[in-house]
């Protein structure tokens, strides 16, 4: 299944290449405005507690302070919550905290020296309260409770038949629960029924760049400089919590550097803005890379699967209850643990499925959307019990996997969109690179080798939408506006590239305009790998109708039809003539004209989708994994890592493989080293220093990717890819240590000291 032939195999130079290489590239860190107040904030020292009183007044006598910021001017604001679908958590802390991190206090001042002094000057009494730091202890009877009343917003919205709750149960934020057939019936006459138990834990999203914002605010605009993802959900989110009307918010969005998700969404914006207000000056909020790891992770889980299998290898149910460690606050919890249950099923064919998914509250670091968005703790469960039950059932994990795979075409749910790619051919050629066919016992003193490999896929698409112009000057170059934001993932190239194409201009003719939601056209935020689908989209449109335009004009100039013309470089092709075009734009219009495409794509709501739409696109990730185990140690070495996936239709192909790359190092990072611990109530090592991330040293030896092209329903058969390197890949690696010594990780990471443990227990 190959896609048409693409357009885009000339390899070209990013467009924010040079910038960035040069240093020259502008961030939200770099802005500085006259007048601005820099701002830090108090934290709390308890991970559960009832704040007594806040006496800032000796912060606020301190030369150089121009505001303190407490709970008691957040509850002033006539909405004073944010959240995703389900709004709890506050501007700043109004009457409690919630975990050890949580934000009390904020201060404006004249530098960065005079706020820190400040926050040492504010006096918190607090009351202690038990806290609840594991999912079993919050779903306990009678556990201390983290909210006593509901939280504003409302539950995920599902198609027909799928159940999605906003707060069930005390400390339960969200349930999702989704059946298809009598799974009961269909386990008790499978051959074989297998439970397993796995764990996902605490992840941060480590990006260099930290969370900064600046704002400014006046009775007629409040004006928003971000390195959030979402621009015009962030507009939104500030028009509501501070009760102005959308029109007078402005964001403006410049390079993100890294996010993978924790910069979607509200976070600390409307307290930025908060201290404008009341300061009645701009004010910049820069965090700590300790901060930052206080301020969002990807969800901590329990997965427990139960599989029925025929004895012939046929699949035939599976009923699963996934608890995702939502921390204090929602964010995007409740979407998040919607995808997790929905993808748990894996890219197999089943009988009948049943899941039920919670988002659980405890007193510890919120937890949000990360990349693959809970594709990738639903991959790690499924991929690492297929290869389980192959390996009990005698048959070898590929031939298990081949026999179970659903075909091109093939809906993963009944009501949902078929399957676009051929999940086959990919594996196929991640067991070919991989030498598993040709592999012989490895044995080297203490020392083991073995391979593995698994398939992860998440839906990308659905409900998402997007709006954009495109303008051309009569010089022959045009702008291209779009609210994607540049986050490191090559957008602006292969957005240009599509208007470029379309346009017959060259790439270098082609600019992508600043993101100004004063200016830039709608677009509900830079996530789900979407952005060169359904963003792309909007810009091919946006781009023809300018070429309409250009054509109709030319044609009646020429006195032919637009049928007899085309565009080529700024000139007219007519047969076998070519006209300029700017002569006859200056000679009719005189200087200045330019002609303006708009285009948009949106995705109705389909309620026989589980979902609540039909997902735009598949996105899947074929991966293969050699280790080496020492079992006297217990380290675990990649020796051959392999990463496959799917554009549809590379845009970019350098971009592309750089993504799946990306990710997939990002993947092998959590699979092996990261993890955000806690001891009892507080975070151990939230702090860059003992925060363990791979080293150049730790990476594997030998590293392969690759992009199939199979189609899709993007641009030129585009289809996004972002996210799909992350999903195998801590399957792949488990499998691969089972095959080398016998033994079966079910929690990442992979320590040693983990695998030690589980060497020794078979021992």
């Amino acid at each position: 299944m190959e896609g048409s032939p693409s357009p885009f195999r000339t390899p070209v130079i990013p467009l924010d290449g040079p910038d960035k290489v040069t240093g020259a590239a502008r961030y939200t860190f770099d802005l500085s405005l006259p007048g601005m107040l820099h701002a830090k904030v108090l934290r709390s020292p308890h991970p559960h507690a009832r704040i007594s009183s806040i006496d800032a007044r000796p912060a606020e006598s301190l030369v150089g302070v121009a505001a303190v910021v407490t709970g008691a001017d957040a509850v002033r604001l006539p909405d004073p919550y944010y959240g995703v679908a389900i709004r709890d958590q506050p501007v700043i802390a109004i009457d409690k905290v919630r975990y050890v991190g949580d934000m009390v206090a904020a201060v404006a001042a004249i530098d960065e020296e005079t706020a820190y002094r400040a926050l040492n000057l504010i006096e918190v009494q607090y009351e202690p309260l038990p806290a609840v730091m594991t999912v079993e202890e919050a779903l306990a009877e009678g556990a201390p409770l983290l909210f006593e009343a509901p939280a504003g917003g409302a539950a995920v919205p599902v198609g027909d038949g799928v159940t999605s709750l906003k707060e069930p149960r005390p400390n339960v934020l969200s349930e999702f629960g989704y059946r298809n057939g009598d799974v009961e019936a269909v386990l008790a006459g499978s051959d074989h029924v297998f439970e397993d138990r796995f764990t996902f834990s605490r992840i941060n999203h480590f990006h260099l760049e930290p969370y900064v914002n600046v704002a400014r605010a006046s009775r007629e605009q409040i004006e928003l400089w971000s390195c959030n993802q979402d621009p015009f959900v962030l507009r939104n989110d500030l028009a509501r919590i501070f009760g102005r009307p959308a029109n007078i918010v402005r964001i403006h969005a410049s390079y993100v550097g890294g996010g993978f998700g924790s910069k979607s969404f509200c976070k600390m914006e409307p307290l930025v803005v908060l201290l404008a207000v009341k300061a009645g000056r701009p004010v910049r909020l820069c965090l700590s890379l300790d901060e930052g790891l206080l301020t969002l992770t990807k969800h901590a889980g329990v997965l427990v699967l139960n599989t029925g299998v025929m004895a012939d290898g046929r699949l035939t149910a599976r009923q699963s209850e996934i608890q995702l460690d939502a921390g204090a606050y929602s964010d995007a919890s409740a979407m998040t643990v919607v995808k997790a249950g929905y993808r748990i099923t894996g890219p197999y064919r089943w009988m009948a499925v049943a899941t039920c998914a919670y988002a659980v509250r405890t007193n510890s670091v919120p937890a949000g959307s990360f990349r693959g968005f809970g594709g990738t703790q639903a991959s790690f469960a499924s991929e690492s019990q297929i290869d389980m039950i192959a390996r009990r059932l005698g048959i070898d994990p590929y031939e298990f996997r081949r026999k179970n795979l659903l075909s091109v075409g093939e809906p993963f749910q009944p009501g949902d969109s078929g399957i676009d790619s051929d999940l086959l051919a990919g594996l196929d050629t991640v067991v070919d690179r991989l030498g598993y066919r040709r592999r012989a016992p490895s044995v080297a003193g203490t020392k083991r080798r073995g391979m593995g490999f698994a398939i992860g896929i998440k839906d990308g698409g659905g409900t998402n939408y997007a709006q954009a112009l495109v303008k051309v000057l009569p010089s022959g170059r045009a702008i291209v506006n779009a609210a994607t934001v540049e986050i490191g993932q090559g957008a602006t190239t292969a957005l240009c590239r599509i208007a470029a194409e379309t346009l017959g201009l060259p790439l270098d003719r082609v600019r992508y305009g600043a993101i100004d939601t004063d200016h830039t056209p709608l677009n509900n935020g830079t996530h789900v790998s979407c952005a060169t689908t359904v963003t792309g989209l909007a810009i091919e449109r946006a781009a023809a109708d300018a070429l309409r335009q250009i054509l109709e004009f030319a044609a009646d100039r020429l006195g032919c039809s637009t049928g007899d013309l085309t565009l080529d470089h700024w000139t007219v092709r007519q047969g076998n003539y070519v006209h300029s075009l700017k002569p006859m734009i200056d000679d009719y219009f005189g200087a200045g004209y330019e002609f303006i495409g708009r285009g948009g794509t949106g995705f109705a709501y389909d309620p026989a989708a589980p979902l609540g739409a039909r997902n735009l696109f598949w996105i899947p990730s074929w991966v293969g994994a050699e280790v080496e185990v020492d079992c006297e140690t217990g380290r675990v070495v990649v020796k051959h890592l392999v990463v496959g996936a799917d554009s549809g239709t590379s845009v970019n192909a350098q971009a592309c493989r750089g993504q799946v790359e990306g990710a997939a190092l990002q993947a092998f990072g959590q699979s092996l080293f990261e993890e955000l611990r806690y001891h009892g109530t507080e975070p151990l090592n939230a702090t860059p220093l003992a925060y363990r991330v791979p080293l150049a040293s730790d990476l594997p030896e030998r590293y392969e990717s690759f992009v199939v092209e199979h189609g899709g329903p993007g641009p030129f058969g585009a289809k996004g890819i972002g996210e799909s390197g992350m999903l195998g890949v801590a399957a792949a690696i488990a499998n691969a240590i089972e095959d080398a010594v016998g033994v079966r990780l079910r929690q990442i990471p992979f320590t040693p000291e983990r695998v030690l443990t589980a060497i020794e227990g078979a021992r």
